[in-house]
This record gives C-alpha cells, structure tokens and sequence, in this order.
C-alpha cells in the first residue's frame, strides 16, 4: 500500500478552510489521489461536524477514499508509542503503527513524531 494518512487536526483546519501550510498540502494531497484515511481519524474528524447534511457529505467523501483497517497488534504498538513518547496522542500512536505496518508517510504537526525513527513524515516532497 502506498499513501499518506493525515492526523484529524489537519484535517479539522483543512475543512474550516484554514490557510495552513498543512491544509495547503493536505488539498495537493487530496487532489492526488494520496490520501489514505483510518477508521480512528475519520471517527475524530466526524464527530465534532454539528448538521446532519454536512455530516453525510463529509462521511461519503471520506468513504471515497482509500481505507486500512487497524488491527490488534496496531492497537497494541500504538500504546506502547503513547507511553513511550510524551505528547503522543493514541491517534497518532495509531498512524505511526499503521505507518510501520503499511508502509505509509504521515503528515502531522506534532513535533514528538520525529523521535520516532521507524515512522515515515510526509513533508511536502515532490513525488
């Protein structure tokens, strides 16, 4: 599998139509077909949408996209990154096992993220 799965709070600033360097990326990302979402971050996204209309629009756009399924061993590496490095939250923990297990780039505005060597950052490469 190839892609880059994207933390909830980029999404979040993306869809207010933020004017981020990440939300920028993020459209580039969308526009190219190289965005791959979670259940967990979908979940995160979602529940804070407050109208029924924008709600099925966003859901039906996110089920458009390519999905990876996160399994018990994912859950489990996710806890163990959360406890190891401060400032780790269990979604990220969760893309950073799904970026091990399937090989993806994440893009994330959390700093913490770096320390993790086996994880793969998206930052705006021309690919």
């Amino acid at each position: 599998m190839k892609g880059i799965m994207v933390e909830s709070l980029i999404w979040k600033e993306y869809l207010e139509k933020g004017n981020t360097r990440e939300a920028e990326i993020l459209e580039k990302l969308i526009k190219g077909d190289k965005v791959i979402i979670c259940g967990y971050t979908l979940a995160e996204i979602l529940k804070d949408i407050k109208d029924r209309e924008t709600f099925e629009k966003l859901l039906k756009g996110f089920l458009a996209l390519p999905y990876v399924e996160i399994e018990k061993e994912d859950w489990i590496k996710a806890s163990e990154l959360v406890f190891e490095f401060e400032g780790l939250s269990i979604e990220l923990g969760l893309l950073c096992a799904l970026s091990q297990r399937k090989n993806l780039k994440i893009l994330t505005k959390n700093k913490q993220i770096k320390k993790i060597k086996s994880v793969k950052l998206y930052e705006d490469e021309k690919e």
